[in-house]
């Protein structure tokens, strides 16, 4: 018998009405105990008293305890599992969890890469088409009055404008800028062609642009296939481990070995960042890096707030040397996300949506209970193993 904790405070992102959920504990005698979060203490306590053999990781385990590295002193002798219903496992070190205490770590594998991908396409395209920020000119500024959007085409930086959001008792409660509708002159005919920017900031189309992506794993591979046949991209990537055949792959694409070298960088229109958050990748998007791209390039990232230098951003926005930018990671999400990148037009920006949809969570429950099944029943060591 395997006893298998499920943390909670409100909710919880599992599907029990599964099949194998019912398997495993009509036919294995798996226990999957529920356990209401109160205390750290408490949650010791409880951990240790029922001999716990697997941790089931929640959204709400790390905003109410901090996840399960805070316990790694605590962990009871009988842990031999901690399941992960999701792809990134950057919030404990899997290694040293296996050589110290012979815990396996798992997590769903690449079955997350597919709906990951289709919002990084969003964000690709936004970044080119400027569609957030004319959504938000559509339904804010110009209220529905379709003309009037397009006035915004062509004006220049000058033309930035202060928008203030007061809160429920009218007092300000935040600041952002945006492009305003260019003047126009009957006298001067203005041509639309030579000027079809928001603020300075280009509106073109991602279609035969080439796109870097760092972080080449499943969820860059799909990536890059959805680029690649939806946009006809031509596709770079840089993969830490090395090359990936395109037999493997099913399209074309150019590996980029060194980072180190202006030349990996400067053929970019955008840059995606698909990486796990390690020393290695830490602000990889930094003052040099940027300075060796093209004026103008986009920056999208699905990864992990941490690759990115956010100082370094929001300077290259400002000075053109970054167009604009999609993004569904940030440093600091469990305090607080820098206002200043939530105040920019030429920002779109999501809350950490990633593979966040239906679909995926019931996947997720699945293969996470065929993670368990693997190690408490078969006797493996699960069929996505991180460690």
């Amino acid at each position: 018998m395997a006893k298998v904790i499920i943390p909670y405070k409100f909710q919880m992102e599992l599907d029990d009405d599964l099949p194998l959920w019912h398997e495993l504990e009509q036919q294995h005698h798996v226990q999957f105990l529920k356990y209401h979060m109160t205390t750290p203490e408490d949650f010791i306590a409880y951990i240790n008293e029922q001999q716990i053999n697997c941790i089931w990781i929640t959204e709400d385990f790390f905003t109410y305890l901090g996840g399960p590295t805070p316990f790694w002193d605590h962990f009871p002798s009988s842990l031999r599992a901690i399941v992960v219903p999701w792809v990134g496992c950057d919030f404990i070190d899997g290694k040293r969890l296996r050589e110290e205490k012979d815990i396996v770590l798992c997590n769903v594998g690449p079955n997350a890469a597919s709906n990951v991908s289709d919002l990084c396409m969003h964000l690709v395209l936004s970044c080119f088409r400027m569609t957030s920020f004319m959504e938000h000119c559509f339904r804010f500024i110009d209220r529905g009055d379709v003309d009037a959007c397009k006035d915004h085409i062509g004006s220049k930086k000058s033309d930035l404008v202060q928008q203030t959001l007061l809160d429920k008792d009218r007092n300000t409660s935040f600041s952002y800028t945006y492009p305003d509708k260019k003047q126009r002159n009957a006298a001067e005919p203005f041509n639309i062609v030579q000027n079809y920017n928001f603020g300075d900031k280009h509106i073109v189309s991602p279609t035969n642009k080439t796109a870097l992506i760092l972080g080449f794993g499943s969820i860059g591979q799909m990536i890059g296939k959805k680029l690649h046949h939806a946009f006809d991209m031509k596709v770079q990537y840089y993969k830490r481990s090395g090359p990936v055949s395109r037999e493997i792959l099913g399209y074309d694409a150019e590996y980029v070995g060194d980072l180190g070298d202006a030349s990996s960088w400067r053929e970019a229109d955008v840059i995606i960042l698909s990486l796990p958050s390690n020393p290695q990748s830490d602000n990889i998007i930094n003052r040099n890096t940027l300075a060796m791209c093209k004026d103008g390039v986009r920056i999208v990232n699905v990864g992990r707030g941490s690759c990115v230098d956010e100082d370094a951003l929001l300077e290259a926005l400002d000075s053109g040397k970054v167009n604009s930018c999609g993004l569904d990671v940030y440093k600091n999400e469990d305090t607080r996300i820098n206002d200043a990148l939530l105040s920019r037009w030429d920002v779109t920006a999501l809350p950490h949506l990633g593979s966040a949809v239906y679909d995926i969570v019931l996947l997720e429950t699945q293969i996470t209970l065929e993670n368990i099944k693997d190690i408490f029943v078969d006797g493996g060591r699960g069929v996505y193993t991180v460690n």
